[in-house]
């Protein structure tokens, strides 16, 4: 990878200057690894496999800057049922001849678009934000994955936030990748902000079993919803953020994709319920009316009708809490302090949680910095470059 990756990953806003480490409370006990969900044969022999390849339509300066980009539609897994899934992706190559051992693979984990299937990356030119970053990182001679999720660009529901469903079709995008360019390496890399932040760190987690075959090499997740729980509680006294309002339709709606029985009107009302559809798609068409569900939207329609619903839904978003087992490989996590929308605490108490695992977890916090107005510096990139050429990992785990 070269340094002209830095400047351009910081203008697509998904990564956090680093700083100094705050102070950090006494660690807690380790938590139980979660065990791999069960998954039958036929699914887990079909991982990966391409379904369907087409051509993606970029923009004219982005395409120019890549070798070879496909839309991908492949089969992973659903870790609700264990059972094959189809999910849409992109799949792209560096101009030029392979490196021996082929090129280097990074699976990159997009951040929120939505909840809806035409949210897909996969069906823009723009790849709803991230065109740039990819083409940034394909220049730097990495081939990329990018997955769209479960549920989004290819029919069905979007689980979102729920990190295992995410972790394996970030995990299964490199298998398409691979097969769908054979001049690629088996080692990989896993990135990504926001709610790809999330998808980058459990993939970490399920790399070694779920990811076998593959060299895993280490994951960055910045600004990672790890820790949402708090979210039940501050929806029912009325102290959630202005972001945090905005996001509580698609964490609910993601929900009920993992949870059937949930009742939207149960955490919904007014705009956020009726305006469920809008408020969680993507399409074009319907911006103006997108753009005045969500001014229209407050936290008095995101209020749980009950304690008992709110206690519900605080073991429901547990279950979306990472870690959930030990990582696989190195993990550097970045968060900003002034990030409204996923707290510090949540994040640090995350990585207390992956320390008592013994994770070798690098965490960096840049007290200036919010959820989105990243900016990874030189340090990210110096950790994946390092990570590259097989160096060991740092971490300041107490």
């Amino acid at each position: 990878m070269t340094r002209r990756l830095v400047p351009l990953l910081a203008a697509c806003a998904l990564f956090v200057t680093v700083s100094a480490c705050s102070s950090e409370p006494e660690a807690p006990a380790a938590p139980t690894p979660e065990a791999l969900p069960s998954i039958s044969d036929a699914a887990l022999a079909a991982r990966g496999t391409v379904l369907s390849s087409t051509p993606l339509d970029l923009a004219p300066e982005v395409a120019a800057r890549v070798g070879s980009a496909e839309r991908v539609v492949y089969n992973s897994v659903s870790p609700e049922d264990g059972a094959s899934t189809e999910v849409s992706g992109t799949v792209f190559l560096p101009k030029g001849t392979a490196p021996e051992g082929g090129w280097p693979v990074l699976s990159y984990g997009h951040p929120t678009t939505g909840t809806d299937v035409n949210c897909g990356p996969s069906l823009y030119q723009n790849l709803l934000g991230s065109a740039e970053t990819i083409a940034a990182i394909v220049e730097s001679g990495t081939a990329v994955a990018m997955t769209d999720y479960e549920g989004l660009g290819q029919a069905g529901a979007h689980p979102y936030l729920e990190p295992r469903a995410a972790a394996f079709n970030m995990i299964d995008a490199v298998r398409a990748l691979r097969n769908t360019y054979p001049t690629t390496s088996t080692r990989w890399l896993a990135l990504g902000g926001s709610q790809g932040g999330a998808a980058a760190w459990a993939a970490d987690e399920y790399a070694g079993d779920y990811g076998s075959g593959l060299d895993f090499l280490g994951a960055v997740a910045v600004s990672p919803p790890a820790e949402i729980t708090g979210l039940a509680q501050a929806a029912k006294d009325g102290t959630l953020t202005p972001a945090q309002v905005q996001i509580m339709p698609l964490v609910i709606a993601g929900l009920k994709a993992v949870h059937p029985d949930l009742v939207l009107s149960d955490y919904l009302s007014g705009v956020a319920l009726d305006q469920l559809a809008v408020l969680g798609g993507c399409d074009p068409a319907q911006a103006d009316a997108k753009s005045s569900a969500n001014a229209a939207l407050d936290g008095t329609q995101v209020v749980p009708v009950s304690q008992e619903a709110t206690d519900q839904l605080k073991t429901w978003l547990g279950e979306y809490t990472l870690p959930k087992r030990p990582a696989s490989g190195p993990l550097l996590v970045i968060n900003g302090g002034k990030d409204d929308l996923v707290l510090q605490d949540w994040v640090e108490s995350a990585v207390q949680r992956a320390c008592t695992f013994g994770d070798p977890l690098l965490h960096r916090v840049n007290p200036d910095q919010g959820h989105s107005d990243a900016d990874g510096g030189d340090e990210m990139y110096k950790w994946i470059l390092d990570r590259l050429t097989d160096k060991r990992a740092p971490s300041n785990c107490a």
